[in-house]
C-alpha cells in the first residue's frame, strides 16, 4: 500500500495529446483559412479574414457557455453520485445549444451588411460580409459542436473527440485549396471549407456519443430554470474567454489600425493567427484535466486535485516554451508563409514570450473553474484576454513596433493581479495565504486517506487489513469497520481477475463523513461492474453479494475511462 497516485498521471497524459488535437482541430481552420486566403488574395484577404473571426468567436461563446457549464455540473455530480443528474446536463445542453445556435445565427443573418461595416473597413467590408454570412449559415453546427467535445472528454474518449476533429482539420484543407485554387471561389470558398469542415465533425462526434458503452444518451427534458441558471453561470469563464477574444479583436484592430494603418493591421493578422495556433497549448493542456479536476472536487479529493494541478502546470511550461522557442527560430520566414513581404520577426519573438505566461494564466483559470471558483476565473479570463491586452496596447499605441510588448505585458499584468487578489482573498477567508482555495479540512483532521494499491492478492489483503487503523482513529464502529474491510477487499481481488489480468493498480479513497463514509476504489482495464454479477446463487461473487446487503448503498461509475466502484458505509 503506497501514495503515488500515479493513475493520475498516466489518465491525463493519456488525454492530453488527443485534446490538444481536438482543439487545434478547431484553431486550423482559423489558421489556414489565414494563410490560404493570404496566398491567394494577399494582405487584404488575410485582414478580412482576421475581421470576421469576430462572429466566429460569438458563435463559440454560445457554445462554449453551454457546453462548459453543463459538462462541469456533470462532471460535479459524478463526483457526488448523482448519475441522473449528470446526464440531464447532457440532455439540457443538447436542447439549448440547438436552439440558442439557431437564434443567434437568424439574427446575425439579419443583421449580416450592418456587421460587416462594423467589423470591416472601407476596402474590406464586402469580403467580411461574404465570410460572415456564410459562417453563419452552417454557424449551428458550431454551436453544437462543443457538446459532444466537452462530454467525450469526460467519458475519457478524447481520442474519439481527436478523430472527428482532425477530420475536420484535414477536410478544411482539402476544401481550402479546391474552393481558392481549384474553382476559384474567393473568399467564400474559405467559409464553405470551414462550415463543411465543421458539420463533418459535429455529426461524427454526436455518432460516437450513441456507441454502446456511452454513459451519455440524449432524452428530452422540460429545462427548468435552476439547471439552465447553474450552467449559465458555470460556463461563464469559457464563454467568457470567446466573447472578448472577439471583442480584443475589434479593439486591436483599431489600435493597430491607428497606430500604423493596414500594414500593422495586416502584421496583427498574422501574429493572432499564431495565437490561435497556439490555443491548442494555452487551453489543451487544462482542458485534458477539467473534466478529472470536477469529478475530483466533486469527491472533496484535495490531494488528486493538487496532482493533478502540478502535473498541468509542468505540462504547460514545457509546451509553451518548446513552442515559443520554434516560433522565433522560424520567425524570419513567417511572414512569407502567409503571403506578406513585411519582417514580422519583434512582433512574433513578443508573442512568443506572452504564450508561456499565457499557459499559466489559463491553467489557473480553468482550475478556479473546474473547482467552481467562477468569479475568480471569470477575473483571470477577462483581464487576460481582453482587459490588460487591449490596456498596455493603447498605451503603447504611440511607440511604434514598441506596441507588440503588449502580448507579454498584458499576460504579466494578468498574473500579477491574480496572484495578488488569490492571497489576500485566502488570507481573509481562510486566514492564511493559499492559492488553490480548498476546503481541506477533511484532510487535515484525518478524515479521509488515499492510497495506491497493486493488483495482487498479497498487496489487497495487507491494505484491507491496514485500513482498519484509519477506520479506529476515525471512531468507526467493528460494523462498518468490517465492512471497509470486507469491500476493500473482496471488490479489488474481482476487479483485478476480471477487469485487469492482476497487472497494474488501482487507487483508494475512504473519506469519514458525519453519518458515516464512503470508499471509492477506481481502476483502470477494460470496462467491468461486479455488482451487476453479484447475487445470491453465484458463489463466485458471494462476497460482493454480501457488500451490496452490509452497506447502505453500493455503484459504479464508468468516468474518464475508469472503473469507480463506491460503496456507502
Amino acid at each position: 500500500m503506497y501514495s503515488d497516485q500515479k493513475m493520475i498521471k498516466r489518465v491525463y497524459y493519456k488525454a492530453l495529446l488527443p485534446n490538444m488535437i481536438a482543439i487545434l482541430g478547431g484553431t486550423i481552420n482559423v489558421f489556414f483559412d489565414g494563410i490560404m486566403v493570404g496566398q491567394r488574395m494577399g494582405e487584404l484577404g488575410i485582414a478580412s479574414v482576421n475581421q470576421s473571426l469576430a462572429v466566429y468567436l460569438l458563435l463559440c461563446t454560445a457554445g462554449s457557455l453551454i457546453a462548459a457549464g453543463s459538462s462541469a455540473l456533470s462532471a460535479l455530480a459524478m463526483g457526488d453520485n448523482r448519475q441522473q443528474e449528470s446526464k440531464d446536463y447532457y440532455s439540457l445542453a443538447v436542447e439549448l445549444a440547438f436552439v440558442i445556435g439557431i437564434c443567434v445565427c437568424c439574427v446575425g443573418y439579419f443583421f449580416c451588411p450592418q456587421l460587416a461595416r462594423f467589423l470591416g473597413s472601407d476596402d474590406s467590408a464586402a469580403m467580411v460580409e461574404t465570410y460572415i454570412r456564410i459562417t453563419l449559415l452552417g454557424g449551428v453546427f458550431k454551436v453544437l459542436l462543443y457538446v459532444p467535445y466537452f462530454y467525450l472528454r469526460l467519458e475519457g474518449r478524447a481520442q474519439k473527440a481527436a478523430v472527428a476533429m482532425t477530420t475536420m482539420t484535414v477536410l478544411n484543407i482539402v476544401l481550402d485549396y479546391l474552393f481558392l485554387f481549384v474553382l476559384d471561389m474567393g473568399i467564400a470558398g474559405a467559409a464553405w471549407a470551414s462550415n463543411l469542415g465543421t458539420a463533418t465533425a459535429c455529426i461524427m462526434s454526436f455518432y460516437f456519443l450513441t456507441e454502446k458503452d456511452s454513459s451519455f444518451r440524449f432524452h428530452f427534458i422540460r429545462p427548468k430554470w435552476e439547471m439552465i441558471r447553474k450552467t449559465v453561470r458555470t460556463g461563464s469563464p469559457m464563454a467568457a474567454n470567446n466573447l472578448f477574444s472577439s471583442l480584443r479583436l475589434l479593439c486591436l484592430n483599431s489600435i493597430m489600425n491607428l497606430a500604423g494603418g493596414s500594414s500593422m493591421v495586416a502584421v496583427f493578422a498574422i501574429t493572432n493567427n499564431l495565437n490561435e495556433f497556439s490555443i491548442c497549448i494555452q487551453n489543451g493542456v487544462p482542458q485534458a484535466g477539467s473534466a478529472m479536476m470536477g469529478i475530483y472536487n466533486g469527491e472533496q479529493d484535495t490531494l488528486s486535485v493538487k496532482k493533478l494541478l502540478k502535473l498541468q502546470l509542468e505540462a504547460g511550461a514545457v509546451l509553451s516554451i518548446l513552442f515559443a522557442a520554434l516560433l522565433i527560430l522560424f520567425s524570419p520566414w513567417i511572414g512569407i508563409l502567409f503571403g506578406s513581404t513585411q519582417d514580422v520577426r519583434w512582433p512574433v519573438a513578443c508573442l512568443a514570450v506572452g504564450i508561456v505566461v499565457a499557459t499559466v494564466n489559463s491553467v489557473m483559470s480553468y482550475y478556479y473553474y473546474a473547482a467552481m471558483r467562477t468569479a475568480i476565473s471569470n477575473v483571470i479570463t477577462i483581464t487576460r484576454v481582453f482587459a490588460a491586452a487591449v490596456g498596455t496596447a493603447w498605451l503603447l499605441r504611440g511607440t511604434g513596433n514598441g506596441i507588440w510588448l503588449f502580448y507579454c505585458l498584458g499576460e504579466l499584468v494578468t498574473l500579477l493581479l491574480w496572484v495578488t487578489g488569490c492571497l489576500i482573498y485566502s488570507r481573509v477567508k481562510q486566514g492564511r495565504a493559499n492559492l488553490f482555495l480548498l476546503d481541506e479540512t477533511a484532510l487535515k483532521e484525518g478524515k479521509s486517506i488515499s492510497f495506491t494499491v497493486a493488483c495482487d492478492a498479497a498487496a489487497i489483503c495487507e491494505a484491507s487489513e491496514k485500513i482498519q487503523e484509519f477506520c479506529g482513529d476515525n471512531d468507526f464502529d467493528a460494523e462498518q469497520t468490517m465492512t471497509i474491510s470486507l469491500a476493500l477487499e473482496e471488490l479489488m481481488v474481482i476487479t483485478s481477475e476480471k477487469s485487469m489480468d492482476h497487472q497494474g493498480t488501482m487507487d483508494v479513497r475512504i473519506l469519514r463523513l458525519p453519518e458515516g463514509g464512503i470508499l471509492r476504489i477506481r481502476s483502470e482495464g477494460r470496462r467491468y461492474n461486479p455488482l451487476n454479477d453479484a447475487d445470491d446463487e453465484n458463489l463466485e461473487f458471494l462476497g460482493v453479494n454480501m457488500i451490496k446487503k452490509m452497506a447502505k448503498r453500493t455503484e459504479y461509475q464508468s468516468t474518464l475511462g475508469l472503473n469507480t466502484l463506491i460503496v456507502y458505509i
